[in-house]
């Protein structure tokens, strides 16, 4: 069994993915439970990297922050994006199903942390 992925939301994924998340028995933080509510982006994915995390956001910023940080070789453990178009209420189901997707692949060994997972964007659709 592979090591289990672990998980961060920014401030705008909604508490009810965290809470359906960890009664599924997932490790996920929530940015406002670790005093990083009004940081800005990079804070956000510097943080997620540092404690390897994988990040769920909202926020297209972190597609250049990727970008950037894919240039100058700084790694992160993923991100997980919600495109706008969808966002909203139906978001909720669509990220928590992803991030049970992504986590049963890892734990059962048909994907890895590091070849599927870190320095990765994956849209969530």
């Amino acid at each position: 069994m592979s090591q289990a992925p672990k998980f961060y939301t920014d401030a705008h994924i909604a508490t009810s993915v965290a809470t359906q998340l960890r009664k599924q028995g997932i490790d996920i933080v929530r940015c406002q439970e670790v005093g990083l509510t009004k940081v800005d982006d990079e804070t956000h994915l510097a943080f997620a990297a540092e404690q390897e995390r994988t990040i769920i956001t909202l926020d297209e910023d972190f597609l250049r922050i990727h970008g950037e940080w894919q240039t100058i070789g700084k790694a992160h453990a993923g991100i997980l994006y919600i495109p706008s178009e969808y966002q909203g209420d139906r978001a909720i189901g669509s990220i928590v199903k992803e991030v049970l997707f992504w986590y049963e692949a890892i734990v059962e060994g048909a994907a890895t942390l590091e070849e599927d997972l870190y320095n990765q964007v994956i849209f969530v659709k």
